[in-house]
Formats: C-alpha cells, structure tokens, sequence
C-alpha cells in the first residue's frame, strides 16, 4: 500500500471515530435529558374523587396534584369541625381528647386556637359535666356558594350549624352558628393525614349566631348578610318540612347560651 492510500485510510478512520464520538454525545445528552425528566415526574399522584363523579368526568393535575372539588372540601371542614367539638360525656375530658385526635388535621395556628379556647373555657367553669355536639341544620347543607376559594390551594367553608349543649343532662344552649372554616392545604404527614389538608379554625373571619330570620331566608334561597362575614352570592334551599323540622313552626328564635361564645 502506497503512502498516499495510507494517508487516506487513515484520514477515515479518524473521521469514522469523530463520526462515532458525536453519535456517543448525542445519545449520552438523550440519555441524560430523559433521566431528568423521568426524576422530575411525580411519583405518586395525589387525586381527589368528587362524590357525584360521572362518565366522562376528567381529573386535572399538575405537579402531581389534583383540584380539590368543592363538595370534598365542604366535607372535611364539615367532618373535622363537628368531631373536635363532640363531647359525649364530659367537656372538661372530651374537649382535649378531641383536640388531640384530629391535631393532624388542623394547622399549628389552629391548634394553639383550641388549645387556648380549651383553657378558658376551663377556667370559667365551661366545661365540667357539659357536652356538646353540633350538626348541619337541616336542609341547609352543601352548596357550591359556601365553598368560597381563599388564595392557591385554600378555601372559606360556611357553615351554618346548630349547636346544642347540656349541663348534667339540661339544655342550656340550643342555638344556629355560622362558622366561617378556613380549610388550607396541608401536605406534611401523609400517614397520619390522607387527605392532606387541614382546617386552620376562621382565618380573619368569626363565627355569628343565626336567628331564625337568617335561617327563613336561608331557606328560600336569599342570601343572608352577617356583619363581617362572608356572603355567599344564594344559600341553599330548603322544604319548608326541613324548616319546620328545625324551627318547630315558633316565632321565637333558639335559646341563647348561658355563657361563653359559640
């Protein structure tokens, strides 16, 4: 073989090599590029079934994280708030083993909330031999108007309950609240909290007793306006038997409480 072909054979042989190592960079930067991606997709998605889904319906997410249908909202709030005021036996026991129970469920501001809550109502003598439990008043449950969006992945809950409490077996506060429940995300113990989000109590906002009036319009779909509170564009309706339930058909709204706030 002549020096000229040498040359040339040679002169190929490195282009082939320069020809492999640019192939060898490009997989190499695919390779790498997939490899981030892949790392960069969630491992899990956290999916939020709304109760009434239908065929067809689609669940949107991003960075692995679902919307949150207003009625799952409305039930936690509901759940959570009507669980930690239970008192079954003894509100001077039950108040802090409630508080204690669902602390995964609510945020450290809230907690503290209760907490001091818990402690005066003990020192005014609000909770030795007291119960307590709350529920929806009848016909003036879920609506999407008492879902009110707060900000990125937080929300107002209304709700309009009736409280009742009893002092060794005697009434002594049968009353309608609004509560206005701040529910938040709150992605910190999946173990110990599913849902992952969390009641953090008002926000800026109170609760305010409902009198009849408030609940009769309520009832008829009018909205119902409370000093400082939150206004949902209509309340749900109600039958007038879910009224009458309530109401007992009397002119004279639900007793006071004989102390304390709601």
């Amino acid at each position: 073989m002549s020096t000229r072909q040498s040359l040339d054979a040679l002169a190929t042989a490195r282009a082939h090599n320069a020809y492999l190592r640019r192939i060898i960079l490009v997989v190499a930067a695919l390779g790498a590029a997939g490899m981030y991606f892949a790392w960069r997709l969630p491992h899990s998605l956290d999916i939020h079934i709304a109760p009434d889904m239908k065929a067809g319906d689609t669940v949107r997410y991003a960075d692995g994280q679902a919307s949150v249908p207003d009625v799952n909202v409305y039930g936690f709030a509901y759940y959570i708030w009507q669980q930690i005021n239970r008192w079954q036996q003894d509100g001077a026991k039950n108040y802090g083993e409630q508080i204690f129970r669902f602390q995964s469920y609510v945020t450290p501001a809230c907690l503290a909330q209760l907490q001091s809550d818990m402690q005066a109502r003990h020192q005014a003598g609000e909770l030795r031999s007291r119960t307590r439990q709350m529920t929806e008043i009848p016909g003036l449950s879920y609506a999407p108007a008492r879902v009110v969006p707060d900000g990125s992945g937080a929300w107002t809950v209304l709700l309009d309950m009736q409280l009742m409490e009893s002092f060794r077996g005697q009434p002594v506060k049968d009353t309608f609240i609004r509560y206005p429940i701040r529910v938040v995300r709150f992605d910190v113990d999946r173990e110990r909290n599913p849902w992952r989000l969390a009641v953090d109590c008002y926000g800026s906002h109170r609760p305010q007793r409902l009198d009849m009036r408030d609940v009769q319009a309520g009832a008829t779909g009018k909205p119902v306006a409370l000093p400082g509170q939150i206004t949902p564009a209509a309340l749900p309706q109600a039958t007038d038997e879910a009224v009458d339930a309530v109401l007992g058909r009397t002119s004279a709204p639900p007793s006071p409480a004989t102390k304390g706030q709601p």
